[in-house]
């Protein structure tokens, strides 16, 4: 089978007939359907049954269809692959992320980089993504926030939920988990400034509000202070998961867990670069491989 038979067969499935097919592939009647009557015959099947309208696709014919478009969507994916790898060099691709995701997605910029190399990431701290992806100051917005401009598209990459890190001598070192209201009792606690309004929302419903020691956007200011056992930490449990540390311990939140869903922004235009999608792409694999990764793990 060749390309060409497969794309005219297609394509008389979406037209319905032969004499549409024919004007929309730009070939003539005999040459179209001398192409079908090969293709019937490697598989030595019938494709279509004739019938007032034109023509209509039967059970086997179903199946080539199908198998057919997945083909043809793969091969237009290897384009768009090979066009982004052709077209992208010396092009960069701006990201305004929020500080407390930058740790997190380190390693799937390195990744980007080693298989795009050509494409420079201009990576820089944004607490408001969406208004530098409306200014165009950034290509990519990456926030916990909610968009408020149509013209913004969000796109949920994933969610993070807070858990406490601890030093090892801590009363708490031997916990594995608390219910969210124990934390009502502690009095030494630190986050990062960014979770702040997310924390104080989520113990509003319980009457208290949470005093830290210390408010930081350096996670590694914060383990530093731990180790000295300074107090406890909350801090975003993808952080916490890769640590290998025999000084540090986990305490994972019960019932009332705060969390916030992290998006990918960038402007709704129907002239998007190659690699603008090459980006997305990328960034929605990632995201997915990682999703899968935790839960083999039992995370």
């Amino acid at each position: 089978m060749e390309l060409r038979q497969l794309e005219y067969f297609i394509q008389v499935c979406k037209s319905g007939s032969f004499t549409k097919a024919k004007e929309e592939l730009g070939v003539t009647q005999p040459t179209l359907s001398q192409q079908i009557r090969v293709l019937e015959g490697e598989y030595n099947i019938q494709l279509f049954d004739r019938v007032s309208r034109g023509v209509e696709v039967t059970e086997a014919g179903k199946i080539l269809l199908n198998k057919g478009n997945a083909i043809m969507n793969l091969l237009e994916e290897a384009r768009n692959e090979i066009e982004g790898r052709n077209n992208s060099s010396g092009e960069t691709i701006s990201i305004g992320c929020c500080p407390a995701e930058m740790e997190y997605l380190a390693p799937f910029f390195m990744k980007f980089h080693q298989k795009y190399p050509n494409i420079l990431l201009k990576i820089m701290d944004a607490e408001d993504a969406e208004k530098k992806v409306l200014e165009q100051q950034v290509d990519f917005g990456i926030t916990a926030y909610p968009v408020s401009d149509d013209s913004v598209i969000s796109t949920h990459l994933y969610r993070q939920e807070m858990a406490l890190l601890v030093h090892s001598e801590h009363s708490l070192a031997k916990e594995s988990s608390i219910p969210f209201q124990s934390l009502k009792q502690m009095n030494s606690i630190m986050f990062r400034e960014q979770n702040k309004s997310l924390i104080d929302r989520y113990c509003f419903p319980y009457g208290f509000a949470l005093k830290s020691i210390i408010e930081t956007s350096a996670t590694s200011v914060m383990m530093h202070w731990i180790r000295q056992g300074l107090g406890a930490a909350l801090m975003p449990t993808s952080l916490l998961e890769s640590l290998r540390d025999d000084s540090l311990r986990i305490v994972k939140l019960e019932g009332h867990i705060p969390y916030w869903d992290i998006s990918l922004l960038y402007l709704n235009s129907v002239n998007m670069k190659s690699t603008t999608r090459l980006f997305i792409q990328e960034m929605d694999s990632y995201v997915r491989e990682d999703e899968v990764n935790l839960l083999c793990s039992g995370n």
